[in-house]
């Protein structure tokens, strides 16, 4: 049975910048199977623009010091939704505004694998062509674009604000390329209501993000549909594309992190396929993708891809 839908609209009221609370109050009340469509703001509190200068990121990071560039739309509180649930969120329909950038900050302050390499920083725009989803880096450089959100989180097990730079348990800023609309996002419930935000929206991007940021956007409409899956709690989030199950890990270490993706893969596998251990385990090794998401967050990201394809 389809829910009701709603539409949230950015503004003053209902974006945060920067921060992610589980005390933060829901802006809006639904009930599994709704839909809601998302509007979201570019970087800090949608400062982040055509006209934008490098001496401008200057002063809004300087201003934003502590926390995130990220605007965040939420948080949203599914009826229902306790600790232990796990919420399913269907990703419909996504439509970003017609510019983005891609900010690389000056090396001191840069996350960015190569950061030593540019340590004055760089700032590019981008005219994205909504209608033949295309933009262009250079003159004989174009680009598909493949809208996503960087951020789509609950909110966390743990009290007090937390930098919206930093994903875990809860996702947050996971940055993972492959969730683009027609996908699915599998979230662990640590708070009543699960308290849902996203933002951060991204045109395009490369898995790793290596310069610390994609073509970072905004999104005129993200449609979601929420609900209870009814799976087994989960530890951290999981995806499911058309083609490919996707379990996610976040450590400083690339290694950590790909401990916990494998180690996820191989129990959801178990669970849901009804594999030993040890046969779970060498499938993820003969036809598992150990993808790095992103090397820029704090905790760095890794997710493993499993074609659906060999579950005949």
């Amino acid at each position: 049975m389809s829910g009701a839908s709603h539409r949230l609209a950015a503004s003053a009221e209902t974006v945060r910048v920067g921060l992610i609370d589980r005390d933060f109050p829901p802006v809006l009340e639904i009930a599994p199977g709704d839909e809601v469509d998302f509007e979201t703001w570019s970087m800090w509190g949608g400062a982040a623009g055509p006209e934008t200068t490098m001496a401008d990121v200057r002063r809004l990071r300087e201003r934003h010091a502590g926390t995130g560039p990220h605007s965040l739309t939420g948080p949203v509180a599914v009826a229902g939704a306790r600790p232990g649930d796990v919420l399913r969120v269907d990703i419909l329909a996504l439509h970003t505004v017609d510019h983005g950038i891609n900010l690389c900050p000056p090396g001191a302050t840069s996350r960015g694998i190569l950061a030593e390499r540019f340590p004055d920083g760089f700032l590019r725009h981008f005219a994205l062509d909504t209608a033949a989803m295309t933009t262009e880096l250079t003159p004989g450089v174009r680009l598909d674009l493949r809208p996503f959100l960087g951020i789509m989180g609950v909110a966390p097990a743990e009290p007090g604000p937390h930098s919206s730079v930093v994903p875990g348990p809860f996702g947050g800023n996971i940055d993972c390329p492959d969730l683009v609309a027609g996908t699915s996002l599998f979230l662990p419930v640590f708070a009543e209501g699960a308290r849902f935000y996203t933002g951060d929206a991204h045109a395009r991007q490369g898995c790793g993000e290596v310069d610390q940021t994609a073509i970072e956007t905004a999104m005129r409409s993200a449609r979601l549909r929420f609900t209870l899956s009814g799976e087994p709690s989960l530890v951290r989030p999981r995806a499911e594309t058309p083609e490919h199950y996707i379990t996610m890990g976040f450590d400083e270490d690339l290694r950590g992190a790909g401990r916990q993706a494998v180690g996820d893969m191989v129990d959801f596998l178990g669970r849901t396929k009804g594999l030993s251990g040890e046969e779970a385990y060498a499938l993820c090794s003969i036809a598992g993708d150990l993808v790095v998401t992103q090397v820029v967050n704090i905790a760095q990201g890794i997710h493993v891809r499993l074609p659906k394809a060999l579950f005949t």
